[in-house]
């Protein structure tokens, strides 16, 4: 799509604010002159489970990220190349999804929107990227004036927003989901479906970092997975 044809999608973006065409609307004016194969759009907090929003020609195959603001390419998804390559390597290689970018904005509270396209074939270009950090002004303002025409009626905010602070209510693991899993193996994925990071995870369990790694690596073995994403996914099937 041409420059000249992306204002007709903000122009849908802009009327559909305050509505519940506003996310399907910003997907169409983000991807409209990007060209990508598959979208996810899924809500994160520092404090709560994410919650999956909605997907378009993907096979649920659902990640949770880390909570960055800001357009993310998938080369800057990790802060190492061993991370990194062990991500695609796992998951992307699975799914069939060559390259990826996410666009997060801010949400309410200590939750972020994030927005991912993906390639099955090609990489995005840098000149792709540069478009996305140039309109995420936009975008931004977009998802703040939804927030603010639903007001009162669409609270986002019902996780507390001190960073680090205990969710609310955490998630307990069904009887029949993960049967394979030892009773302290279950108790630290709780714990990682309830939004801790593995140093609180680590604190409130009474271990180190390094065995809550360990802890990971064998969970992750026992239940066929190579990363948090497929965790969460299996866990939101199932309830």
């Amino acid at each position: 799509m041409r420059m000249g044809n992306i204002w007709a999608p903000l122009a849908r973006a802009i009327a559909a604010t305050g509505t519940d065409r506003h996310v399907d609307c910003l997907i169409d004016l983000i991807g409209a002159d990007i060209e990508h194969d598959l979208v996810t759009v899924t809500r994160y907090s520092a404090t709560q489970t994410p919650e999956f929003v909605k997907h378009r020609r993907f096979s649920d195959e659902m990640v949770r990220r880390e909570r960055r603001l800001g357009i993310m390419p998938l080369k800057r998804l990790a802060d190492d190349e061993a991370k990194r390559g062990q991500y695609i390597a796992g998951f992307l290689a699975q799914s069939e999804i060559c390259d990826e970018v996410g666009i997060m904005l801010a949400d309410g509270g200590d939750w972020c929107l994030g927005i991912f396209l993906d390639r099955s074939t090609s990489t995005f270009k840098d000149s792709e990227i540069a478009r996305l950090d140039e309109r995420l002004p936009v975008f931004e303002a977009l998802h703040a004036l939804d927030i603010t025409a639903r007001g009162a009626e669409f609270s986002r905010t019902s996780a507390p927003t001190v960073p680090g602070a205990s969710p609310r209510q955490e998630p307990t693991i069904p009887v029949s989901l993960w049967p394979e899993l030892s009773l302290r193996e279950r108790e630290l994925v709780q714990l990682i479906l309830a939004g801790h990071p593995t140093a609180n995870i680590a604190d409130r369990l009474g271990i180190t970092v390094g065995t809550v790694k360990n802890h990971r690596r064998r969970i992750y073995e026992k239940l066929d997975i190579t990363t948090e994403r497929e965790l969460f996914l299996q866990f939101f099937q199932h309830r």
